[in-house]
């Protein structure tokens, strides 16, 4: 029994002596792709952790981008403020007469129109006052503006080259509209019906029409031409969109009480005549129209408002 015994224990430890060799060489195989798998692993926990130190990284700079985000915020409702608080004028309620019977085919009849209360701005939207506009909302610049910005002399012009749809977007923005072609008439003109808005005798010096400036000029120059609502520069200087559509017959059928032009048409209207415009061109009740998409140099506006919305102005 006992040589029996040493035979099962040796075979039994050649055995075990087997197992540890294969086993030995599988490890050595496997080796390399443990080390493999280790280096892996230890650079997957360092992407890790790479990753959260650019998610904390981005998350301050999201952060950051809110805190600067809210701060040209306010300094977008502290500009359109500036813009919103720009001198209007009270037109009060009652008749005026609109037209001329001694004007253009399309200015007669001469008419007596009722309107009821309205605003309007004292000057006409100016060059500095529409780059407000277009570098806080991003609304296209007029064409002829060079680098994006206009030329620092015409920074108190009226801004032209605008499109009818630009002047509504403008309006729009500041929480106004464009006037009612009655509208215009009436600041310009006065209840009276005078041709000019200082009155029935023409005075160059009053206006800038006629070449006589070869161009525009400051929205504030001509203070002695104001109308009787003292509403300044609505002879002359540039044309100024109103919100109606022209139609050169429209007066003949036009409703006595707050007219707001016809439903539709391919013009629209515009008033006040232009810096290269004859005197008989500049009268208040002068018409002048323009294809809504038109952007020219001697075309402007100025907004006008309603009175449940300029109280406190």
């Amino acid at each position: 029994m006992d040589w029996v015994s040493l035979v099962l224990i040796a075979a039994f430890a050649a055995f075990c002596f087997q197992i540890f060799a294969v086993f030995r060489k599988q490890a050595a195989l496997l080796q390399p792709t443990v080390e493999q798998l280790e280096a892996s692993r230890t650079s997957v926990e360092r992407q890790i952790q790479e990753c959260e130190q650019a998610t904390e990284e981005s998350m301050r700079r999201i952060d950051n981008l809110k805190s600067e985000l809210e701060s040209l915020d306010e300094q977008r409702l502290a500009l359109q403020e500036q813009v919103n608080t720009k001198e209007m004028l009270p037109v009060e309620a009652g008749d005026f007469i609109m037209g001329d019977n001694d004007g253009g085919r399309d200015e007669q009849p001469e008419r007596t129109v009722l309107l009821n209360t309205y605003w309007i701005d004292r000057l006409p939207v100016t060059s500095q006052d529409y780059k407000m506009f277009v570098d806080v909302t991003g609304h296209r610049k007029p064409p002829h503006w060079t680098s994006g910005n206009y030329q620092i002399d015409q920074a108190n012009h009226p801004v032209t080259n605008v499109s009818w749809n630009d002047a509504v977007a403008y309006a729009e923005w500041v929480g106004k509209r464009l006037p009612t072609e009655a509208e215009w008439e009436k600041a310009a003109r006065g209840t009276m019906g005078q041709t000019y808005t200082w009155g029935d005798a023409f005075r160059k010096d009053n206006v800038n029409c006629s070449n006589e400036y070869g161009g525009t000029t400051p929205v504030d120059q001509f203070t002695e031409g104001e109308s009787p609502y003292h509403v300044v520069d609505m002879c002359g200087n540039v044309l100024e969109w109103c919100q109606d559509w022209y139609f050169d017959e429209y007066y003949k059928t036009a409703p006595r009480d707050n007219p707001g032009g016809p439903p539709g048409g391919t013009y629209r209207v515009v008033r006040g005549g232009f810096y290269g415009e004859s005197k008989a061109g500049v009268r208040c009740a002068a018409r002048h129209w323009a294809p809504p998409s038109n952007m020219q140099d001697h075309i402007g506006f100025r907004c006008a408002k309603t009175p449940s919305t300029t109280r406190g102005q």
